[in-house]
């Protein structure tokens, strides 16, 4: 999609939307913003993916404290149009939700506002639900909408910005702040969903919080995984949640830690050297796991590959150093296995969001180093992968820097380019919209 890689780039080292998650992963996106980690895990497995951060809003919506674009002739900036789409977020098949250029005027009459447009009846007609729309937007699960402000600290020995979450249970034409609370929650309320607490200081650990969206409230899960946590995967059907961190101690290994009881209890697999060779344990960059149900999954870990090299140092070629690793989990994440004997995938560094799993339960990843993109696909459980066409997923948006596709639930799968919305029940047949929302 046509602005994802920047903004996916931008917000982390988050490593990946979480995949019932749009864009920078839920106010996780907002914690990993601040960090520079080895772990990718791009906006919550919200990753896939998540999508992307607001770009700005006012007249001709240049984003504050950045130049002015050049105007084209009509006298608005490159990309900026009616009708040109931002970022996008969904939690269920019928109510979809899209920031979106509203334009009007020409020369020096253009006025151009960035808008919250949503849609109930899956994507068929849209409304405009809010103008001016500022701050980056989410789908944590159904029923409510997240948005994410900054606003400057006034506590000098804290951080320089802070992230107040807002939600919507109304489809985003009314907010109210979510407001910390004193204590702590047993597990997740029905309806709501995990974030990371805004951290105090640079580098300390994420702690998850419960959110309320009913009293707009949050407050720290009674119980946290033992992991050092540094991403949300995604918030599944029956209060399954999916994290990812490194062991708190020891070697700092990449792990995975699940919940099926809402955040009550916790299960960690942390992969060992066993699992993925003899690299330092900083020298992984772990892909967020993609799964839409959150029970069958898989995730990517690229390591540098000792075998590949000449003297002390790299070959020359792109993939030289680089070995590509596939685990597959068929029962919530408590264990992983490895698969990929064929080394079929091509060998990168992956990132959060380059990765989904389709209806039939095959894995697609997203797997060239260069313009234009393509897509991989396993339908055999990660044992072999092959180049796959996408029937309906506009060509030209595999030419633009980062073509994502947020799974947003099971049988909902969408991505964007500027001029369209594109929709598929089964994450390989696409159809593609445009949104032109009314009022």
């Amino acid at each position: 999609m046509s602005q994802m890689r920047a903004r996916f780039d931008e917000a982390a080292d988050i490593d990946a939307p979480p995949s019932r998650l749009s864009a920078d992963g839920v106010y996780a996106a907002a914690f990993q913003r601040r960090r520079r980690r080895t772990t990718a895990w791009t906006v919550c497995g919200a990753a896939a993916v998540a999508l992307v951060a607001a770009l700005g809003t006012g007249v001709l919506g240049a984003p504050s404290g950045t130049p002015t674009p050049a105007q084209t002739p009509d006298g608005r900036p490159p990309g900026v149009r009616d009708g040109s789409i931002v970022s996008i977020a969904a939690a269920d098949a019928e109510h979809l939700y899209a920031k979106v250029w509203g334009c009007t005027g020409s020369g020096d009459a253009a006025q151009c506002t960035l808008n919250l447009a949503g849609s109930d009846d899956g994507g068929r007609t849209w409304t405009v639900r809010m103008r001016n729309l500022d701050g980056d937007l989410y789908a944590p699960v159904p029923g409510s909408l997240l948005r994410i402000l900054e606003k400057d600290n006034a506590d000098p020995h804290g951080p320089k910005l802070l992230h107040v979450p807002w939600v919507s249970r109304d489809g985003g034409r009314t907010w109210a702040e979510v407001h910390a609370v004193a204590g702590t929650m047993p597990q997740v309320p029905a309806g709501g969903w995990i974030q990371c607490a805004e951290p105090q200081r640079l580098d300390d650990p994420c702690v998850l919080i419960g959110v309320d969206p009913v009293n707009a409230r949050s407050a720290p899960l009674d119980t946290q995984p033992d992991v050092a946590v540094d991403g949300i995967v995604g918030v599944y059907p029956g209060g399954r949640l999916w994290v990812t961190g490194r062991e708190p101690t020891g070697e700092h290994r990449p792990a995975v830690a699940v919940s099926s009881d809402g955040g009550r209890t916790w299960s960690a697999h942390v992969f060992t050297r066993a699992e993925t060779g003899e690299a330092p344990s900083d020298m992984y960059t772990f892909a967020l796991p993609a799964s839409t149900d959150g029970v069958t999954g898989y995730t990517i870990i690229s390591t540098p590959d000792p075998t590949d090299s000449t003297g002390v140092g790299p070959t020359t070629r792109a993939t030289a150093g680089i070995q590509t690793l596939v685990f597959r989990t068929g029962d919530g994440g408590l264990t992983w296995q490895r698969v990929h004997p064929s080394q079929t995938l091509p060998r990168r560094y992956y990132q959060g969001g380059d990765a989904y799993v389709a209806a039939d339960g095959s894995h697609v990843v997203l797997a060239s180093n260069d313009l234009p993109y393509r897509w991989y696909t396993s339908t055999d459980g990660g044992n072999s992968y092959h180049p796959a066409n996408q029937p309906g997923l506009g060509g030209a948006l595999l030419h633009k820097d980062g073509a994502r596709v947020l799974a947003a639930a099971p049988g909902v799968y969408l991505a964007f380019d500027e001029d369209a919305l594109y929709q598929s029940a089964d994450g390989l047949r696409w159809t593609r919209d445009v949104i032109r929302p009314a009022g």
